[in-house]
């Protein structure tokens, strides 16, 4: 697959101008003839549809979506990543837009392997940098795991402005390795453990809270009874432990979790609540086990 094919997969063929904003100033007798005011102020328009974006500041730098993917792909290793295996997309009319570029380099976690993307998104209306991060999907079922690491300098931003041509190109891949070890280490130590029916029951409150209330609505009880289906099925095919715990909470965010929220499953993951959710799944893993004496180093 070349890059321009891997645009046109994912709708991210078009093109986006920053354009003087105006306004209705007064209206002409003569039917269908308005008189439109300029104002200091711009915004981005989709080339292809026509719809405006979102405002922008004047200094924005406008970067096409060819050359975002160009940013992220420069950035890599000849030969370590896969176009055939990767995918792009947008959400609302292509205001945010993002790229998994699927890498050669994968994990094996016991028995189960997992596929590693480099993720990218950014946007077209001046809400969103250039933020890459690493994502990985098990063979078993599917699952998808995005995340930043804990430590602040393993998430790469970058501003629209003309910056982003400077940007160091051994950033990138050190952010790539430096993740894979941490994943691979985390990963491999909550697959030795076992946590307790407590600690599971205040797992499930991460996404469908019931502890200290008094009445518990049918929609937290539906999504409770989801997510504890999808941790028993994880149970079954990875074991009892708190990697199982936490692919039933990847499990239910990428199969079942759409029905509650208007966004798609990758929107979510990357910027939406099972972004939060995977992230406070991972802090609450990793609390619990300290407190059980477990080494993470």
């Amino acid at each position: 697959m070349t890059k321009e094919e891997l645009l046109v997969s994912g709708g991210l063929d078009f093109t986006v101008s920053k354009q003087k904003m105006s306004y209705l100033a007064d209206t002409i007798q003569e039917e269908g003839i308005y008189k439109y005011a300029d104002t200091p102020f711009f915004c981005t328009v989709n080339d292809k549809t026509g719809e405006a974006l979102g405002p922008v500041r004047s200094r924005y730098t406008v970067l096409q979506n060819a050359h975002l993917l160009d940013n992220i792909l420069d950035r890599l290793e000849a030969n370590t990543y896969d176009l055939s295996q990767s995918e792009c997309g947008m959400f609302n009319g292509g205001k945010k837009i993002y790229f998994f570029i699927k890498l050669k380099s994968g994990i094996v976690i016991g028995e189960d392997g997992l596929d590693v993307y480099l993720y990218a998104l950014s946007s077209h209306d001046g809400s969103q940098r250039l933020v890459y991060g690493i994502s990985t999907r098990t063979h078993s079922c599917s699952n998808m795991f995005a995340t930043l690491m804990a430590d602040k300098d393993n998430n790469y931003v970058v501003k629209h402005t003309a910056k982003i041509e400077k940007d160091n190109k051994m950033f990138i891949n050190d952010l790539i390795d430096r993740n894979l070890i941490g994943i691979k280490n985390l990963f491999t130590i909550m697959r030795q453990y076992t946590p307790t029916s407590e600690f599971r029951g205040r797992f499930k409150d991460i996404v469908a809270k019931t502890e200290g209330k008094k009445k518990v609505i049918q929609v937290v009880k539906d999504k409770r009874r989801a997510l504890d289906e999808s941790i028993t099925e994880e149970f079954a095919s990875k074991g009892g432990s708190y990697y199982g715990l936490f692919n039933g909470l990847t499990h239910y965010l990428t199969h079942k979790h759409r029905e509650y929220t208007n966004w798609s499953p990758k929107y979510e993951l990357l910027v939406g609540n099972s972004n939060a959710y995977t992230k406070d799944a991972l802090k609450l893993i990793i609390a619990e086990m300290r407190e059980q004496g477990i080494n993470l180093n």
